[in-house]
């Protein structure tokens, strides 16, 4: 079965037995009971509509709405606590969970976001302009988490040699800059 949800949530189903593993950011403790293997890293990422004439992202978060990702969430703290550190004021006017959804509003022209730079980009995600944050952007890891004692050994190894070749496909059709 495969369940969406935020890191926190998904670590805590594995940790009860309720899930063997799942793919998650990177949080930053991670609980003794579990086991993390890293699968990418992901910079975060500016985005804005395609419509947006402005390319510096400092000015884009500083004038236009932010669509806020859910500060709860691992991504979600990194990228406040990035906005705390370079004491950017935003003006804040959504706060969302999910990076599609953010990118839905950003499509439509409802404000500016940070989001990560996904190692597998969606063949149907709506067009948006991306703009770095520079050599100091936060990145959130992503890995396969799962317990300690799992005793599906074979079958973690194979999902995470899965996810893996998945993501150096991915990399090679969509060379980095």
């Amino acid at each position: 079965h495969i369940k969406p949800g935020l890191t926190a949530t998904l670590l805590a189903e594995i940790e009860r037995g309720h899930l063997d593993a799942a793919i998650t950011s990177r949080p930053h403790q991670m609980p003794a009971t579990l086991s993390f293997r890293e699968l990418a890293i992901e910079p975060m990422q500016l985005i804005a509509s395609i419509k947006e004439l402005e390319d510096d992202p400092i000015t884009l978060m500083k004038t236009r709405p932010f669509i806020r990702f859910d500060r709860t969430a691992v991504v979600g703290a990194l990228i406040d606590n990035w906005i705390l550190s370079n004491r950017i004021q935003v003006s804040e006017t959504m706060e969302l969970d999910s990076p599609e959804a953010i990118a839905s509003m950003v499509h439509a022209n409802l404000g500016v976001s940070i989001v990560p730079d996904l190692a597998v980009k969606p063949e149907d995600g709506v067009q948006v302009k991306r703009l770095s944050l520079g050599s100091d952007a936060p990145s959130r890891v992503l890995g396969l988490a799962y317990r300690n004692d799992q005793v599906k050994t074979q079958a973690i190894d194979a999902v995470f040699a899965a996810l893996s070749q998945v993501i150096e496909e991915a990399g090679n059709q969509h060379p980095r800059a």
